[in-house]
């Protein structure tokens, strides 16, 4: 029988109760210094996110999954393709807050320019700012220099925003976090920078956690920052159950013949409803619960979760503004005009818009010649002149050389066309060429411009050494260029790279530098810029006019117009697009590529009205006054004006050392 433990007297019970309560109490103490447990994102935003006005915001259930990939340290990349009115701003903007509180970081934030990054800093991050749960770990005093309008410092971390238009907004700057917003519209990359995507995604390399994150509205089909990096990604759709079948299901706008939305009467739309793919007939008010009961589910599962991307649209919202009925009616306003279907496209479907347009009409582009410019004389508004030359081996040789006026506000300005016969083997022929890029060009208002660069084609084999042999014989003004239907997102000109030169039978390694053009993207471009209509009754010509002289002939029109982007089907089911000739000759097409091109790699696009200004002589430029000499000392007439001062270089776009 075993022994009964010896009965404890009442001091001693208390003992073992107090010593009870010290241990309780020690570990109390010591759980303090415990690191807490972080809370995933979508718990943050549904205990913390506010709106505008400092209301709560209940996230969409679509969102929760989306959001805990920003703080899921397995997921070290996020691309979300999207429409608007679906909240991922809110996600951003509570992840920021999430930053502050939780765990601090160096985080930057590029927009599509600087201005758009001044007006996020105010109207997005601003109101996070004072959120009862940042306010509790930061302060950001007004006037204080750890709150500037595009940067923000806090304990153990900071925000920057940045435009994507500066190239100096990716200098000198190494970060934990690197968003991308709305990157499609980013600007075009020049040679001597590269893509800002790219660049931007390179800010946080060296970083042990770095995370980086996109989320865009997509533009046109092949030209998408948003598109390739969701194609990247682990290619998420969002599946929701039909309320009356069960079936698990993707949301589609639908053709009208199988699922997706349906709507009566078909001209102005007063009912929606949505189609299952079984046929079941769904209210609008069914929509919340199936998002509840909806998952997110991957494409590509190979890349998850190390980069997860998400493709989402505005029919999942449930903002007023997204009902189906409003996403009915807003496709029966534009579906007749391209220009704003496309829009509806990009914007309320979250799709790339594919390019099937045809060329602008060649009739109307004639009709519409400047009869206030003349052909060989550049407009009052040029402060760039560039040529392009693309050669011709048939009918004998030719080459066919177009000089292109560039000004502000992406206005250019075809000059003149120069057609020089001859054989592209004769030197005579380049000879020519020579003198005809050597000249110069007198300007409405007076003023005398030489040409800063000339492009010219290789991409003919037979003719290719020529080139070269040419190019090699004007380094830093003859530019050797092959057109290629794209070099990188975003890019309209890349390289150069050097190529091997024959001479004579004689081989040079690294004998001449050879750029390549996006030829895609610039042909949507200048289509685009030449839809343009002419303003009337003095109004000023819209940004990017494509201007044409009196002089301009019908052929050289027809061949500006002389190709339409066209969609073909592959063998293995997807589709791509192609630019399709629909004339024999489109020399002046090519030409104009070129030209832009070059202006874009010279950083045109980015030069300021002050800028402009100096070129076209509107801004004067101070100059030091000149020194007296000291007496008895002889100044001589190529001296610097005074000591350390250099002589002032010729302006690169007015005059040239032959």
């Amino acid at each position: 029988m075993p022994k009964r433990p010896p009965k404890q007297t009442e001091p001693e019970a208390l003992q073992i109760r107090g010593d009870d309560a010290v241990l309780s109490a020690v570990r109390e103490w010591l759980a303090m210094f415990a690191p807490r447990p972080k809370p995933k994102l979508s718990e943050f935003m549904l205990e913390h996110a506010c709106d505008d006005t400092g209301a709560s915001i209940t996230p969409f259930p679509f969102q929760l999954e989306m959001a805990d990939a920003f703080t899921d340290p397995e997921t070290a990349q996020l691309s979300c393709r999207k429409s608007s009115r679906i909240g991922y701003s809110t996600i951003l903007q509570s992840f920021m807050a999430y930053r502050i509180r939780y765990d601090p970081a160096r985080s930057l934030i590029y927009q599509p320019t600087i201005d758009d990054a001044e007006k996020y800093s105010r109207d997005d991050l601003e109101p996070v700012l004072q959120w009862d749960i940042v306010r509790e770990v930061a302060t950001f005093k007004p006037r204080h220099a750890d709150n500037q309008i595009r940067a923000k410092r806090y304990k153990g971390g900071w925000i920057q925003i940045k435009g994507a238009n500066s190239p100096k907004e990716f200098r000198r700057v190494t970060a934990d976090d690197v968003f991308l917003e709305e990157c499609d519209g980013y600007p075009w990359a020049s040679k001597e920078e590269g893509d800002p995507a790219r660049l931007a995604y390179k800010r946080n390399l060296t970083s042990p956690r770095r995370f980086s994150a996109a989320g865009s509205t997509p533009k046109v089909k092949g030209l998408s920052r948003i598109d390739l990096l969701f194609e990247q990604g682990s290619q998420e759709y969002r599946y929701v159950p039909c309320p009356h079948c069960g079936e698990m299901q993707q949301l589609v706008f639908g053709d009208g013949t199988g699922a997706g939305i349906r709507w009566e009467p078909k001209e102005n739309p007063t009912r929606a409803w949505y189609r299952c793919v079984n046929g079941c007939d769904i209210d609008e008010a069914d929509k919340a619960a199936m998002d509840e009961a909806g998952e997110w589910r991957a494409h590509n599962p190979g890349a998850f979760p190390r980069h997860r991307s998400f493709h989402i649209w505005a029919a999942y919202s449930q903002h007023p503004g997204a009902a189906w009925l409003e996403i009915a009616r807003e496709f029966m306003e534009v579906r007749k005009d391209p220009n704003l279907l496309r829009t509806f496209v990009n914007q309320t479907l979250g799709e790339a818009w594919a390019e099937r347009g045809e060329a602008p009409e060649w009739q109307r582009l004639y009709d519409r010649r400047e009869t206030a410019m003349a052909i060989g004389t550049p407009p009052v508004w040029a402060g760039l002149l560039i040529g392009s030359v693309d050669v011709q081996r048939g009918g004998g040789g030719r080459l066919e050389l177009d000089i292109w006026a560039f000004g502000p506000k992406k206005q250019r300005a075809l000059v003149e066309h120069i057609e020089i016969d001859g054989s592209i083997a004769d030197h005579t022929t380049w000879t020519k060429l020579d003198e005809a890029v050597g000249r110069s060009w007198r300007t409405q208002d007076g003023r005398s411009l030489r040409l800063a660069r000339v492009a010219i084609d290789s991409g003919d084999g037979a003719n290719t050494m020529h080139v070269y042999a040419w190019a090699r014989r004007h380094p830093a003004f003859a530019m050797a260029v092959k057109g290629r239907h794209a070099v990188g997102i975003g890019q309209a000109i890349a390289g150069p790279t050097w190529q091997d030169l024959t001479i004579n039978g004689r081989k040079l390694k690294r004998g001449v530098r050879l750029w390549t053009i996006g030829t895609s993207m610039l042909k949507l471009e200048l289509y685009g810029y030449l839809s343009l209509e002419k303003p009337v009754d003095g109004e000023p010509y819209p940004e990017g006019y494509v201007f044409l002289p009196q002089g301009t002939t019908d052929e050289w029109t027809k061949q500006l117009v002389a190709e339409q982007l066209v969609q073909k089907n592959l063998r293995n089911g997807r589709s791509r697009v192609e630019w399709e000739q629909t004339r024999p000759r489109n020399e002046a097409l090519d030409n104009a590529i070129y030209a832009r091109a070059v202006a874009v790699s010279l950083g045109a696009d980015e030069w300021t009205p002050r800028q402009w200004g100096k070129l076209l002589g509107t801004v004067a430029v101070k100059r030091p006054a000149p020194v007296k000499p000291a007496e008895g000392q002889a100044q001589s007439a190529s001296a610097p004006a005074r000591a350390g001062v250099k002589p002032r270089r010729e302006n690169p776009f007015t005059s040239r050392r032959r």
